[in-house]
């Protein structure tokens, strides 16, 4: 059945929760859903993006922590919308969805996209409330669902796991349309081998794991470079960047490892890298993980969340959160890659495309609409 559906976040910018949105609600609207995105925040460079999809953009600007007022404008939209199911993205989007929806009699879900991170204490506070209005929780991994079982005291019929799903389609046209040709265009030669990271600059992909193993990589093996793709994000802390910038200059690495800024061609940049490696400490469900295996790059990654349920070989995933480890990883990836993508790619068609991804998220709402909660997990708990 159409559906009517609200989506609750911060902002649209660059950033994995705000990628996964997008092409949801892509593929929602494409089944034939009317997809409305209310954003909390005004600096959305990716609005026009979304709209392009079919998908209504509601814009507001918060002026503070809480915002009485827009939580009234919230609420007064939902109330003129009456959409079918609302779910909140990130902690500000959960929060503000729980209380603008409260006494409506609508189903109001939220989203774990991360697990065993701590909440801020205002976050907290209003959670000893808020979390008694959320109908249930839809996490990304498996690792998200039982925190989130733990964070909201939710039953498990009412945390449901729908990974992120990834558009191949999409990712062939953009590795075949590549404008950069990213050994010359960054190193100023062809015959260079890449190593790249993907990801905002900040703690939780522990940039100061990822420079050392640029660094060891790059000295044991002369052939290497390492290139870096991300920004800090605009609420992280400065004084984190500027570690990072300390610890890249005394390790000496200009030359021998870069930093890209954000990117919208990352699928094409991507498929030119002859590894990616992933040096995270907690997240979700990795998106930057997803599309290598789409765009035929192999990877590797520090343990976290479900990597080792997505990476098809187990010393893809390292036991050890040296540099070493990472290291030697990534150059047999590199001797592996045609064997490696392969097999990536053989995954992502089974357990992570976009049609699935979407498919799944539709049947979890619609438990909610029939009044039947069920978890929603496929055959992935058998992987």
């Amino acid at each position: 059945m159409a559906m009517k559906i609200l989506f609750v976040i911060n902002s649209l910018i660059h950033g994995g929760a705000e990628t996964q949105l997008i092409a949801l609600s892509r593929a929602l609207v494409a089944r034939g859903h009317a997809v409305t995105v209310y954003t909390l925040q005004a600096r959305n460079p990716r609005r026009a993006e979304l709209e392009s999809y079919g998908v209504t953009v509601v814009q507001d600007s918060k002026q503070r922590r809480f915002d009485v007022s827009l939580l009234r404008r919230l609420r007064s939209l939902i109330q003129e919308l009456r959409p079918d199911i609302i779910q909140g993205f990130l902690l500000d989007g959960d929060l503000h969805a729980r209380l603008a929806g409260f006494g409506l009699d609508i189903p109001v879900l939220n989203s774990e996209r991360s697990s065993n991170y701590s909440v801020p204490l205002v976050h907290r506070v209003a959670m000893l409330f808020a979390n008694r209005l959320v109908a249930g929780v839809v996490a990304n991994s498996y690792s998200g669902a039982e925190f989130a079982t733990r964070r909201f005291r939710l039953p498990e019929s009412r945390v449901h796991v729908v990974w992120n799903g990834i558009d191949l389609d999409e990712v062939d046209r953009n590795v075949r349309d590549a404008q950069v040709n990213v050994k010359r265009h960054w190193f100023g030669r062809a015959d260079v081998r890449v190593a790249c990271l993907v990801g905002m600059i900040k703690p939780a992909k522990d940039y100061h794991l990822a420079l050392d193993v640029a660094d060891l990589l790059t000295r044991t093996s002369p052939e290497w470079r390492v290139l870096f793709i991300g920004d800090r994000l605009a609420h992280c802390d400065e004084r984190y960047r500027a570690s990072v910038d300390s610890r890249y200059r005394q390790l000496s690495l200009d030359g021998r490892a870069t930093f890209a800024g954000l990117r919208d061609d990352v699928a094409s940049v991507v498929s030119q890298c002859d590894v990616l490696f992933s040096t995270s400490s907690y997240e979700g469900f990795p998106n930057v993980v997803l599309e290598a295996m789409a765009a035929g790059t192999p990877a590797v990654s520090t343990e976290y969340s479900d990597i080792r349920r997505i990476l098809p070989q187990s010393w893809q995933v390292t036991r050890t959160r040296s540099p070493q480890a990472l290291v030697d990883a990534i150059l047999r990836a590199a001797a592996e890659r045609n064997e490696l993508a392969a097999q990536q790619r053989s995954w992502i068609l089974s357990h992570a495309t976009l049609s699935t991804a979407a498919a799944r998220l539709e049947a979890v709402y619609e438990s909610y609409l029939s009044g039947i909660q069920k978890k929603v997990t496929g055959s992935d708990r058998a992987i």
